[in-house]
This record gives C-alpha cells, structure tokens and sequence, in this order.
C-alpha cells in the first residue's frame, strides 16, 4: 500500500552503536525519521538520494520498518 510522506532530507548517523551503524540518507517527517531508500536504488549508496539531501519532499512509496522506499517525489516550497 502506497503511502505519503513530507519531510525534510538530510543525512544521519543511524543505527549507532550497532553492526548496521552508518551515515544515511533519512527523511525527517512529522517527528519521525526514515531511511530513505529508492526502488532500484543501492541500499547504502545512492547518487540520486544524496543529490535531494536538504530538500523538502513530496514522496509517495512504503514504508518497511525503519525505511521509506520511495516510488516518486517532488521538491515542495519551503
């Protein structure tokens, strides 16, 4: 099921302290924070997310526990 998510992109330390601890490109929405990820995208490095980093965003796809994987999005204003 498709959801929407507005937020801001930015990147983060995620997971810390843990085996899978490292920077990532997240989506802070409505106090919660995503990783952000892109259907056919690389989970770890993604040249198109990393280009949308302090963006506003638009972003439809699903969430899967702690990603956002994001089938579209637009820039929105401020």
């Amino acid at each position: 099921m498709s959801v929407e998510r507005r937020g801001t992109v930015s990147e983060a330390l995620v997971f810390p302290g843990s085996k899978s601890e490292r920077h990532a490109v997240v989506l802070d929405s409505n106090g919660e924070r995503f990783v952000l990820r892109r259907v056919g995208g690389n989970p770890f490095s993604d040249s198109v997310l990393e280009g949308l980093v302090g963006k506003k965003l638009r972003a439809m796809g699903h969430v899967n526990g702690a990603d956002f994987i994001m089938t579209d999005w637009s820039e929105v204003d401020s």
